[in-house]
């Protein structure tokens, strides 16, 4: 299982690069954003995706860890295959997409062919439960806000993962108290120091 390879880019094609690492040739596919991106005989870093079956095993690369992510979401999708990961990714940026699910226009998402309304559709209700993860990948400097509501979430997702329920968490924390913390580790050091003194 690869991280990710850096290495120098030998062959380049839209469907994938070939990345020298070390002496050795990896076929690596990427989006056409990527193929924009990549210079050839230059060295770079992309964030691998293995994808593992029976009679396969391919490297998906991408430049950006959100990329990559976002590339998981869209394969979790039923129906929704590499290829045609690779081709809504190819057709538009994150935060593209990230609006597309938030405006839930599918019109617009299945002008990417093979991809339907059906698939579109779904693509949709599937991200939309996702897209804070996004939001929290955006690369613009998020307001204070939104990063009340991001540490939120995520102590939220933190939290319900080690087995606490959502009225649990709320009789833990009120929201007065989210506000003061500026980082997500800050919001998590709090509320286990709280359960401390509780328990």
């Amino acid at each position: 299982m690869f991280e990710y390879l850096n290495g120098k880019i030998t062959v380049k094609r839209p469907e994938y690069v070939a990345m020298d690492v070390n002496g050795v040739g990896y076929r690596v596919y990427i989006t056409l954003k990527t193929y924009d991106k990549v210079i050839l005989n230059e060295n770079k870093q992309l964030y691998i995706y293995n994808v593992i079956k029976e009679d396969a095993f391919k490297l998906v690369g991408f430049l950006e860890e959100r990329e990559r992510a976002l590339f998981e979401m869209l394969i979790g999708v039923s129906g929704i295959g590499l290829s045609l990961a690779l081709a809504i990714m190819s057709t538009f940026s994150i935060d593209n997409i990230r609006e597309i699910v938030l405006n839930e226009d599918f019109k617009t998402l299945k002008k990417v062919p093979k991809l339907g309304e059906k698939k579109s559709k779904q693509i949709i209700i599937d991200l939309n439960n996702k897209m804070k993860t996004l939001n929290l990948m955006s690369m613009e400097e998020p307001k204070e806000d939104s990063m009340n509501l991001m540490i939120e979430d995520e102590l939220y997702l933190a939290l319900e993962s080690l087995g606490y329920s959502k009225k649990e968490i709320d009789k833990l924390i009120s929201k007065n108290e989210l506000r003061e913390f500026k980082t997500l580790e800050d919001a998590i050091k709090g509320v286990l120091k709280k359960i401390q003194i509780r328990g």
